[in-house]
């Protein structure tokens, strides 16, 4: 991905300027966005070219808008709401992040010990469906299906449902 980090060219009207680093202010106070996010979103509001990479060089330069720190936070929200590290790191791609930013946001906090007790308490979550199967292979089968969906690599899976 190239960096938008020149200078935009000065000859785009003052007033697109304005209305376009209002806009992305806006965006910006309800959430974090990613830099591709917030361009697409400006683009999208029928902001050209120029005005917007105006608008994301300045919104940088305040420190409004930090890819490092969205791709902190939307990785900690999205493990907060019990998905594993297959699914936060697709998820942090799709908002175009690139590799290096996914990885660092991946590596905080992330042990394998960590994957274990979150996919554990994932499941116990589940805990009321499961048991309602008697049988113990099919129960392991939803397990395994339920926490795959989640995100999370066969082998924290394995060890989930073995400590189970």
């Amino acid at each position: 991905m190239k960096d938008d980090s020149r200078m935009p060219q000065k000859d785009a009207p003052p007033l697109a300027r304005s209305r376009a680093l209002e806009t992305a202010f806006r965006m910006l106070g309800r959430r974090d966005h990613t830099r591709r996010e917030l361009t697409l979103k400006l683009h999208r509001k029928g902001f050209g070219r120029q005005v917007v990479d105006s608008a994301i060089l300045r919104c940088r330069e305040l420190g409004y808008l930090d890819d490092e720190k969205t791709a902190r936070i939307m990785a900690d929200r999205l493990a907060g709401k019990g998905y594993g590290p297959l699914r936060i790191r697709q998820a942090l791609k799709q908002k175009g992040l690139d590799e290096t930013l996914v990885e660092k946001a991946m590596a905080a906090g992330n042990t394998e010990k960590d994957q274990v007790h979150a996919a554990r308490k994932v499941l116990q979550k589940k805990a009321s469906r499961l048991n309602r199967e008697s049988d113990p292979w099919k129960r392991r089968q939803i397990a395994y299906r339920f926490l795959s969906g989640r995100g999370f690599p066969s082998s924290i899976i394995k060890q989930a449902i073995d400590d189970t």
